[in-house]
């Protein structure tokens, strides 16, 4: 897309020719990233560049493949008024086999080939029109071969065709001398994740949290000693697909230097202290935050699968294994912790770290709490045994259930089993007070002693 006004087109004519300037990455002043979760970053940079007086084209080189050319903005930081951009367009037809070739369809090509003779190579050349690419096919006069063998020479490149991602501007330019040009663009394929590793206390109920931020960078550029921002929430963009423009503690403590975080309009904007070099095609970790002797609860749960009213054989099942902590400045915590993976490790008797769990935390905001499944219990088990079972009618039923739980731990535990109900439902009797959590949920708490078992009854009615 190339965007060209009626009073500029008319500049241009008076102009004649623009003068030709390339700006490249040995420009550059500064460089900083937002970068957001949903794979997409804003880019800006600054460069320094000499420019003289009049119609320039300007083409500004190494921006990233996956620029949003649509996005892009422009302008002369301290005399914007001397410095219009009358036309932009976006070229990344780039040098490569294909794209160069193309520029030669209907031309004649040499082609070289070493076939060997005896004991030495000899050099073969041929020349053909080339008809077609991808793949080539040459017409030599007595046969056209596709694709074929030999290393094609050629007298020149054509100048449209870029070595890297360019943006070139058409700009008129009223005074000559050093500018300070500010280019702000959006580029997809690039992202960051929060991953978070818990340390847990072999003897208390406490945890050790390392946040770290990994940025992983596909856009197709590189990014030198960038400023870092990083924003946390789901942002609404327009899946717009255009045409191409030109185509042929205390609290959170930080590891050395504290990263400012904010509330940015809905969302959370956090600033990354020191600058890093980022290539593209690489992932590159960076510390975010941590926290020391923050407090946890573990628990096992036991959510009982969808009831087969009229069961004969019992039932078996293991309990997970969950933990909750909470978000809190009194738990050493208390800032906006961004969704991400939660690997939860413990030291053995050796003192080696051992991963024990690992879950996915949703984005969690300052005083909430944070639940995590970090597997089954090994020594956890319940059995479910029906005792009785009848039919009240064509849609109804009473049935009478027995769970038994077991403790294989040397220690006491505590358990909760969620009995899954469905239907019009009522407990009408249980050896367990239970409660009714949720429309199919019947929660029962107990205690059960190590090496020991627990077993409490109930009587369901359920129409459906």
């Amino acid at each position: 897309m190339i965007v060209t006004s009626l009073l500029t087109a008319s500049a241009i004519a008076a102009s004649g020719v623009p003068l030709a300037k390339q700006v490249s990455k040995d420009s550059q002043v500064t460089t900083s990233l937002t970068v957001y979760s949903d794979n997409f970053a804003i880019v800006r940079e600054t460069r320094q560049v000499v420019l003289p007086k009049g119609l320039i084209e300007l083409e500004y080189r190494d921006v990233a493949a996956n620029i949003d050319p649509t996005s892009v903005a422009v302008a002369s930081l301290g005399d914007a008024g001397g410095f219009k951009v009358v036309e932009q367009s976006y070229r990344y037809d780039l040098l490569n086999r294909e794209s160069l070739l193309a520029r030669f369809i209907n031309q004649k090509l040499k082609y070289a080939r070493s076939v060997r003779f005896d004991d030495k190579f000899e050099t073969i050349y041929r020349e053909g029109k080339l008809l077609a690419t991808n793949p080539e096919i040459v017409n030599f006069g007595d046969e056209i071969a596709i694709a074929p063998e030999g290393t094609i020479t050629l007298g020149s490149v054509p100048a449209d065709l870029k070595t890297v991602p360019t943006l070139v501007w058409l700009v008129d330019n009223n005074k000559a001398g050093s500018r300070l040009l500010e280019t702000t663009y959006i580029s997809s394929n690039i992202r960051w994740q929060a991953d978070y590793v818990l340390v847990l206390d072999r003897d208390r109920p406490m945890f050790d949290l390392s946040t770290w931020v990994s940025l992983e960078n596909q856009s197709g550029a590189q990014y030198a000693n960038a400023s870092i921002k990083l924003v946390a929430g789901q942002i609404n963009r327009v899946n717009d697909r255009r045409p191409d423009m030109e185509r042929p503690l205390t609290a959170m403590r930080m590891e050395s230097q504290v990263p400012l975080q904010e509330s940015f309009f809905d969302y959370h904007l956090y600033t990354l202290p020191l600058k890093t070099t980022i290539a593209h095609n690489e992932t590159k970790q960076l510390r975010l935050m941590a926290a020391d002797n923050a407090s946890y609860l573990k628990y096992y749960v036991l959510d009982s699968q969808l009831q087969n009213y009229q069961a004969v054989e019992s039932r078996h099942a293991k309990f997970d294994i969950r933990m909750q902590f909470a978000n809190t400045q009194s738990n050493q915590l208390g800032q906006p912790l961004p969704a991400g993976k939660v690997r939860v490790y413990l030291k053995d008797s050796d003192g080696e770290l051992q991963l024990v769990g690992e879950d996915r935390m949703m984005a969690l905001a300052e005083g909430e709490v944070a639940l995590l499944s970090l597997g089954q219990a090994f020594d956890l088990l319940a059995e479910h045994k029906q005792l009785a079972f009848r039919r009240l009618g064509e849609r109804a039923i009473e049935m009478t259930t027995e769970v038994t739980v077991r403790n294989r731990k040397p220690e006491s535990v505590a358990v909760t089993v969620n009995e899954k109900l469905f239907g019009d439902w009522e407990v009408t009797q249980e050896s367990l007070k239970g409660e009714k959590t949720d429309s199919v949920t019947q929660a029962y708490q107990l205690q059960v002693e190590a090496g020991g078992e627990a077993t409490f009854v109930y009587t369901a009615r359920i129409s459906y």
